[in-house]
């Protein structure tokens, strides 16, 4: 539904959703793009992550394109 709506999709699904995203590009089929997020980081540096991609980037960079967000713990609200 999401690839439809030309909308990234956000997931925590890490085990399966690579796979489905391969199979996507294999039948020829074009993805607007999957961002992977861990289920344990907290809800509120995530929301204000996504939000600073959304503005720093273009659709047309993430076409295609399996990202996987970094440990915002670790690397970015590090407190």
């Amino acid at each position: 539904m999401a690839a439809a709506q030309e909308r990234i999709l956000i997931t925590h699904d890490r085990q399966t959703m690579p796979e489905h995203f391969r199979e996507r590009l294999a039948q020829g089929k074009s993805s607007p793009g999957v961002l992977i997020v861990s289920q344990f980081e907290p809800l509120g540096p995530v929301v204000e992550t996504i939000v600073m991609i959304w503005a720093a980037s273009n659709p047309e960079e993430w076409r295609n394109q399996i990202r996987y967000l970094p440990s915002l713990r670790r690397h970015v609200f590090n407190r």
